[in-house]
């Protein structure tokens, strides 16, 4: 897991991690609901080892990550994950399919 700076659509900062041991895309719905972003409402949930949490639907966004050596810009699908999301979960998740197509970022 690393923890990278990022910016969303119109250059609202966030901070996401990229994790080896996720498998989908997550942002968080009030990070969604700040920048006004319309998603595909399809409610669901998201199954981890310890919970289950909401979601909310899908939307495509354009990320830009940025360590501080390296700069990359994606467009992916993302998961809007809903409010019983915990505020000590990043507000953005980016799964491991992110690595391999950017083997030379990180």
């Amino acid at each position: 897991m690393k923890f990278v700076d990022c910016a969303v659509e119109e250059n609202k900062p966030i901070r996401g991690v990229l994790d080896t041991g996720a498998n989908v895309n997550g942002i968080s719905h009030k990070y969604i609901s700040e920048l006004e972003i319309t998603y595909n409402s399809e409610n669901n949930s998201i199954e981890t080892p310890i919970a289950s949490y909401s979601t909310l639907g899908k939307v495509n966004l354009h990320i830009g990550i940025n360590d501080g050596k390296n700069h990359k810009s994606i467009s992916d699908e993302f998961i809007v994950v809903g409010p019983d999301w915990p505020d000590y979960y990043p507000d953005l998740i980016q799964h491991i399919l992110f690595m391999v197509q950017s083997t030379n970022l990180f």
